[in-house]
């Protein structure tokens, strides 16, 4: 039978695969694929939800690895204590809520935050039906404002975020793969 620590790291290591792999197909697949739209209306649309799935997977991925990391690590006797799982649980922090918040720094923490537990929550969804509806009539309203090359850089700022996201969780991938290979006896 297969040791619990030994499933939790595996289940946290997975976890960040699906990360990198989240990561890298929205830098290089689903960013220049929304380029090709025709109007910056879409893409300023298909843009902002891009924005706010990628968030919400790429928080719940990272919570996910380091809350199995960290429990591994707990359980684990003084022996079997790598540091390992430490640098790990860092890297993919920095890679999830460090980065989005350098890249959405303009907006201030506080802000921030509040985006950050409005597009991960489970508790919003009442409360996001209500504000949908009243979004969209602002975006009707508001359809000549878009600015092509505003939304441009808005996109060329997120392939960025991803880019870099997907190269600090494949270093905690590569990490946690290495770490599973050396606990195998």
């Amino acid at each position: 039978m297969a040791c619990p620590i030994s499933v939790t790291k595996f289940v946290g290591t997975v976890s960040l695969g699906l990360l990198t792999g989240l990561s890298y197909s929205t830098s290089s697949i689903t960013i220049p694929a929304l380029q090709l739209l025709p109007t910056a209306t879409s893409a300023a649309a298909s843009l902002n939800e891009v924005k706010r799935l990628s968030r919400r997977y790429a928080l719940r991925l990272s919570f996910l690895a380091n809350s199995c990391f960290c429990f591994a690590w707990c359980l684990s006797s003084p022996r079997r204590r790598h540091p390992y799982m430490i640098w790990l649980c860092t890297f993919s922090t920095i890679a999830a809520h460090g980065l989005d918040f350098w890249f959405n720094r303009h907006l201030g923490f506080k802000n921030w935050v509040s985006a950050v537990i409005r597009d991960v929550s489970h508790f919003s969804l009442v409360r996001d039906s209500a504000t949908k509806k009243d979004e969209d009539l602002v975006v009707v309203e508001a359809e000549s404002d878009v600015n092509g090359e505003t939304v441009q850089r808005e996109m060329e700022r997120e392939r960025r975020l991803h880019r870099a996201r997907a190269w600090l969780s494949g270093i905690a991938l590569s990490i946690g793969i290495v770490g599973l290979w050396g606990d195998r006896k």
